[in-house]
């Protein structure tokens, strides 16, 4: 057991260890002290150094006092001996259910694909509920601050859907705001989300756009998913659509559930993940290579003669 030493200062050692004696209300003789600084007086009586000393109660008596303090245990009586006749029959139980829990298959829905559609709910799951004017001015009043902020002033219009609540951004900077691929207007939106938490008690869903550019964005997403799959079904080949933010990657899982020759797998952390197309292998996991044909004509390594030889 450790006691760590706390620091205390006066114009003597005297006066330091007095105030230690004090707030830890322990005579001197059960303190442990350590003198850092004996004080001095400096060039001519100025600038005077305190004394300074490191104190803490000795261990001893730190130990004696919590053993006051702790309640007596009670004494547990030992566990009754099990008969031999009922471990036995226990351990039978316990092997008989190992071998009776069957080997579970892989899921039909990969991993990922169900937190993508809880992410972003579809719009007959929301919650009831109007967004009262009082907060969608909030909104529009947040949402310009972060923009002027960013050096991005903006014209704003705002229009709510019960709780849903879109935020059009028009003005000069849209091709600034849609750069790389959405992601500076992904993380305006989940910093505009975070913001109205903390300013509003109504649980509003708010998403922001440039002009058109969310659906044009999920136009283009649909159309390469079903051309990647296409190519999966035609080689074989795993495909990958780089990082997704979580409404994205709902639209491409819905859009490729229906065919049942491919997979899609959202991989990564964080709020954006990429999505892989694959066809099913073993386990629900993406196909490996394929091996190789054996030539044909030739004769097997092993030895022995090959059926074909057997016919002839």
């Amino acid at each position: 057991m450790s006691v760590k030493k706390k620091d205390y200062y006066g114009k003597e050692v005297t006066d330091a260890i007095r105030q230690a004696c004090a707030e830890l209300n322990v005579p001197q003789e059960q303190l442990d002290i350590e003198v850092v600084e004996t004080g001095s007086t400096g060039i001519f009586g100025l600038r005077r150094k305190k004394a300074h000393i490191r104190a803490a109660v000795k261990v001893e008596v730190a130990a004696k006092a919590v053993e006051a303090a702790e309640p007596a245990e009670t004494p547990q009586p030992p566990p009754a001996p099990r008969k031999k006749e009922e471990k036995k029959a226990a351990g039978r139980r316990s092997e008989d259910v190992a071998r009776e829990k069957p080997d579970l298959p892989a899921p039909l829905v990969d991993e990922g694909i169900a937190e993508d559609l809880a992410d972003e709910a579809a719009p007959e799951e929301e919650e009831a509920g109007e967004a009262s004017p009082e907060a969608l001015a909030i909104v529009q009043a947040e949402l310009a601050t972060l923009l002027e902020l960013m050096k991005m002033p903006s014209r704003l219009e705002t229009e709510a859907h019960g709780l849903s609540v879109v935020c059009t951004i028009h003005g000069e900077h849209e091709e600034e705001l849609t750069g790389q691929e959405g992601k500076i207007l992904d993380s305006l939106q989940y910093i505009l989300r975070k913001i109205i938490a903390r300013k509003t008690a109504e649980r509003l869903r708010i998403s922001i756009d440039v002009g058109e550019y969310r659906q044009k964005r999920i136009e283009e997403l649909r159309e390469k998913a079903l051309e990647l799959a296409a190519l999966v079904k035609a080689d074989g080949k795993t495909q990958t659509i780089p990082a997704l933010n979580p409404s994205e990657r709902r639209e491409v899982h819905m859009v490729l559930q229906e065919d049942k020759e491919i997979r899609s797998r959202s991989v990564g952390d964080g709020l954006f993940k990429k999505i892989l197309i694959y066809k099913p292998g073993k386990g629900g996991k993406p196909a490996g290579p394929r091996k190789k044909p054996a030539p044909r004509g030739r004769k097997p390594r092993t030895g022995g003669s090959s059926s074909e030889e057997n016919e002839g």
